[in-house]
């Protein structure tokens, strides 16, 4: 039987950077920076099923890294002291994204599979919209193409976005014209690793549930602290460093037998809502109840049908 390979990959963004001068508040810069998001760190991994790695990569991306203007946008932009300490040591390089690409695709064709937590948005929007930037950056008409970008952010502040991707949920990774299947590390881990009872119990008795508290956490960093069973572990946001959980992530999932090319909308999902599992488990029921009154308290965008929603449920489970 052929082994197969994996390629593992994070990145890290900041986005477009005339976001903070669209947005009014902070949730309009993030919904700008999700929608338009900007490379600046890249790291990958290719590993077999064993969790051996045969080759690491890390880049910066010298046009995204190395202008203010755009590094600032980014959430995690107080680490930029530590990628210099990183850059300084030559424990990561700097290249142009045109050169990391090249070298990306090399890596890609030498796997079986692609693969990320929350694949949908490393291949199918932080890569392809770094693509689109660059290619702009260095033609004729990046003006024109930034007029248009300024116009679309002002649609996604009023809620008018009407951009569509027909292939968004294929799992196929589409660059320069090649096609790579998708393994979603973050789907596969909610179908064969985390959806049980041991896992949920561990996210209430943790409080780690998401911020209306409706579901339960399943990021690659809480994902990984129950797998490993490194309760304290903080996820490092560098792009390399979380590959390389994610590949352990992608290991144990293999244990579990072979994997096919997917991606889930709302991975989430196939853990069920809190409130039903603590109906039947109603030990940790004030937990839910508590992290949905925290969120209505501190929540000011919630429409009125959504927080009705949340009260009708916190009434349910006083009552039951």
């Amino acid at each position: 039987m052929k082994k197969k390979y994996y390629l593992i990959l994070d990145t890290e963004t900041a986005t477009v950077p005339f976001a903070g001068t669209i947005a009014r508040n902070e949730k309009e810069k993030k919904n700008i920076a999700i929608a338009k998001p900007l490379v600046y760190d890249i790291g990958w991994t290719i590993s077999d099923r064993q969790e051996n790695i045969i080759k690491k990569e890390n880049y910066l991306v010298q046009e995204t890294f190395f202008v203010p203007q755009v590094f600032n946008t980014a959430y995690y932009r107080d680490k930029r002291p530590q990628y210099m300490e990183m850059f300084g040591k030559r424990e990561i390089e700097a290249l142009p994204w045109n050169n990391i690409i090249e070298i990306l695709l090399q890596d890609c064709r030498n796997v079986d599979f692609v693969c990320a937590y929350n694949a949908t948005f490393d291949f199918k929007k932080a890569i392809p919209f770094t693509e689109r930037y660059i290619k702009a950056l260095y033609s004729n008409y990046y003006q024109k193409w930034e007029d248009r970008q300024i116009e679309s952010c002002k649609q996604i502040v009023n809620g008018y976005n009407n951009a569509k991707n027909e292939k968004y949920l294929e799992p196929i990774f589409e660059l320069r014209n090649e096609d790579f299947p998708i393994v979603d590390l973050w789907g596969l881990a909610c179908q064969r690793l985390i959806n049980n009872k041991r896992y949920k119990d561990y996210c209430l008795k943790n409080g780690l549930l998401t911020q209306s508290g409706l579901y339960f956490k399943s990021s690659a960093e809480t994902s990984f602290q129950y797998l490993a069973r490194e309760y304290n572990f903080i996820e490092s946001h560098t792009a390399l460093d979380d590959a390389l959980i994610e590949t352990k992530i992608l290991a144990k999932a293999l244990q579990k037998g072979k994997v096919f090319p997917m991606i889930d909308a709302f991975p989430f999902r196939a853990l069920g809502f809190t409130y039903d599992y603590v109906n039947e488990n109603p030990k940790y029921k004030q937990v839910v109840i508590d992290k949905i009154n925290t969120y209505l308290s501190e929540t000011k965008t919630a429409n009125a049908s959504y927080c009705n929603r949340l009260l009708n449920i916190i009434g349910m489970l006083e009552t039951e």
